[in-house]
């Protein structure tokens, strides 16, 4: 089962397990998961795809005034009341 996220640059969809679905009035995704025992599910991802668009990465770059260039990114988290993530990175370049 798919669970897009986000199409063309837009946010289509939300990772949801059957608590937060509830309180956002929304349909479960199937993304409930548990970091032990120990712990109650939350919202998190399987397997993450992302498919190739159309723009190289140069005309990508060129089009963005200040951002973050990182061509390759590792595992990370997300604080899911406040939507704040962090990832690992081998390699980054800031872009202004």
């Amino acid at each position: 089962q798919y669970n897009v996220l986000i199409e063309n640059g837009i946010l289509k969809g939300y990772m949801q397990d059957k608590l937060n679905a509830r309180l956002m009035g929304m349909t479960p995704t199937g993304n409930g998961r548990r970091e032990s025992y120990a712990h109650l599910p939350m919202p998190r991802m399987t397997n993450t795809y992302m498919l190739p668009g159309k723009s190289t990465p140069q005309e990508i770059i060129e089009s963005v005034e200040y951002g973050i260039y990182a061509p390759n990114f590792g595992g990370g988290q997300v604080d899911i009341t406040s939507g704040k993530f962090v990832f690992s990175t081998s390699e980054a370049k800031l872009h202004e």
